[in-house]
């Protein structure tokens, strides 16, 4: 022990042991510690560190090519595969541009030449919109019965909930 002083070092066990133990304790560090100035541990030969210095920098060495050649090996493969996200999309599609189908439309009402009278909901809603816009003509023109602002609202109204039912189907 550096700078041991006997009386602290007795104090020091006195605070977990006995006095008489203490004692003991104290001069039983002090005799390991004789015994260990007085057969010192051997140094190791230059040549011995200088080949443990060599090992470890040899398998040092291999370690960073190991990771190198993982850093690199990642890289191709981020490479492969930009280029192969950069090919597929920029192929020049076969289609001629036309849609074939629709999902949200029968494929019978998409083919249809008059959509309109081949779906049932939008030939009623058509229907609705069709009577609506006559009956605003004729409020407009004023060749309705109940012509006022009463009416014309009632119609715009009737627009409102059209449109929503149209929207909701």
């Amino acid at each position: 022990m550096k700078n041991s002083d006997p009386d602290n070092l007795k104090a020091l066990f006195e605070r977990f042991a006995g006095s008489a133990e203490a004692r003991k304790a104290a001069e039983e560090i002090r005799a390991g510690d004789d015994m260990l100035r007085a057969y010192p541990a051997p140094e190791p030969d230059n040549e011995m560190i200088l080949g443990i210095k060599l090992q470890i920098a040899t398998r040092l060495s291999s370690r960073r090519r190991h990771v190198h050649r993982i850093y690199r090996l990642v890289a191709g493969v981020a490479a492969v595969l930009v280029l192969a996200v950069i090919v597929f999309y920029n192929q020049p599609s076969s289609e001629d541009g036309s849609l074939s189908h629709a999902a949200l439309i029968p494929t019978f009402i998409w083919e249809s030449e008059d959509i309109p009278s081949d779906d049932m909901e939008l030939a009623y809603f058509n229907a609705e919109i069709d009577q609506i816009e006559a009956q605003m003509r004729a409020l407009e023109a004023g060749e309705s019965q109940d012509a006022g602002a009463r009416a014309i609202d009632e119609v715009e109204m009737e627009l409102v909930r059209v449109s929503a039912a149209f929207w909701k189907e």
